[in-house]
């Protein structure tokens, strides 16, 4: 995936596959979801999870290693 944006497009696919990592289940560490995305995506992605944690869309659990971030249902 590129962080080049052009028109959105490429936002709104990190903003897709990060759903769908946290639909999965289980909360997943912010390095864990900025390591699966790759590339120079991982500004994005914590700025989408403080944006979701703002909106109440995840909530962010501290634990030994940094923080998880859980989807609320």
């Amino acid at each position: 995936m590129t962080t080049h944006r052009t028109d959105g497009r490429e936002f709104v696919e990190l903003e897709k596959t990060l759903l769908g990592l946290l639909r999965v289940g289980s909360p997943l560490a912010l390095d864990e979801l900025a390591d699966v995305l790759q590339g120079d995506c991982s500004a994005q992605v914590f700025l989408t999870v403080d944006r979701w944690s703002r909106a109440g869309i995840v909530r962010l659990l501290p634990g030994r290693a940094g923080y998880r971030v859980e989807l609320i249902h």
